[in-house]
Parts: structure tokens; sequence; C-alpha cells
């Protein structure tokens, strides 16, 4: 269960209850990385251009990254249905699982300034080139974007719905097997 907070006052006691248990009951979710997530905020932030984001607080000690807390905000603005708020948390916690999982294990230090590990982009089939680490190139060409949306597509009720799609391909079960390796322990 996430810890969910309804700013917007927009949900029904029902959807609240089903948004709040969406992510442990139907996606890919670990005692490991869910006590990383603070908590889910749904709120009215406006005609912003974004649907939700994920953003984390980390503390770099010489060579570790530990992710101290993260949030995720989603945009009741564009989100009207709970449906709506389900997809967009599946993509938003697909950033937590792998950016979370990433930094812990040491594969990025920094990932707005880092490309996502050359086996992704090699497994993804990303021509680097055409793909960037932060949004220089568009919010469709970021790399972790594109990890995200695999995340949803790969571990969520909502495949088949890839935002690059036709942009890049649907991800192989190679990619999935690759974003579940991420929360393995490094023994396994």
């Amino acid at each position: 269960m996430i810890n969910l907070i309804d700013e917007a006052g927009v949900l029904s006691p029902e959807e609240f209850t089903r948004l709040k248990n969406f992510v442990p009951d139907d996606c890919l979710c670990t005692t490991t990385e869910a006590p990383w997530l603070l908590h889910v905020k749904v709120r009215e932030d406006g005609f912003t251009g974004y649907r939700g984001y994920w953003t984390a607080i980390f503390t770099i000690v010489g060579p570790d990254v530990k992710l101290d807390q993260a949030v995720i905000v989603l945009n009741a603005t564009y989100l009207l249905t709970v449906e709506q708020m389900e997809k967009t948390l599946a993509h938003e916690y697909g950033h937590h699982w792998t950016i979370g999982y990433l930094m812990d294990r040491f594969e990025l230090r920094h990932y707005f300034n880092e490309r996502a590990p050359s086996l992704y982009y090699r497994i993804r089939g990303l021509p680097p080139d055409d793909f960037a680490p932060d949004y220089s190139m568009g919010w469709v060409r970021c790399d972790k974007e594109v990890l995200a949306e695999d995340y949803k597509y790969r571990f969520s009720p909502y495949t088949g719905e890839h935002r690059m799609e036709g942009l890049v391909a649907n991800p192989s079960t190679e990619v999935r097997d690759y974003i579940w390796s991420l929360g393995k322990p490094p023994w396994f």
C-alpha cells in the first residue's frame, strides 16, 4: 500500500482505496523500493503540460548514492478519471523502480546527466545519437522516459499502451527481464 494524499479532493472513497492499492496489487513492486516512496499526491497543478512527475532526494557520499525519499505527483487538472491516474502512476512508478535501482546499484549517479546503461540501450535498440539522458531532444527521446514507459508496458495492467509507440518498438521480453533484474539482490 502506498501513502496516498488527495490534496485535490477529487477521489471518492472507493477511488482513493483503488488508487492507494494500485501499485502493490497491480504493478511490479517490492518491499525494497516501496519504502523509498514517501507519498503519492493527487493535486490540481493547473495546465502545466505534465500529467504527473516523480522526484527524489538523493545523498551522494563518495561512491555511494542513497535514495532518501521520493514523491510522485499526479496532476488532477489533466487526469480526470482513476484509470487515467493509474496509467500515469504506473509510468511514474516506473521511474521510481528503474532510476531508484539504477542509482542504488551504482549504475547511475546523476540520473539526468548520465545515459541509461549501455546494456539497456543495446537490448532496447535505442540509437545513442537519437536519445538523450535528459529532455534536450524532447520528452519522447529521453531514455529515462522510454524506460519508465517500458516498465508501465511490461509491469502494469496498461500493456500495449507505450507512449513512444511508432518511435520505438514495443519492449521485448529481454527488456522486461532487464527491468525486473534491476530489483534483484546483487548476489541473486
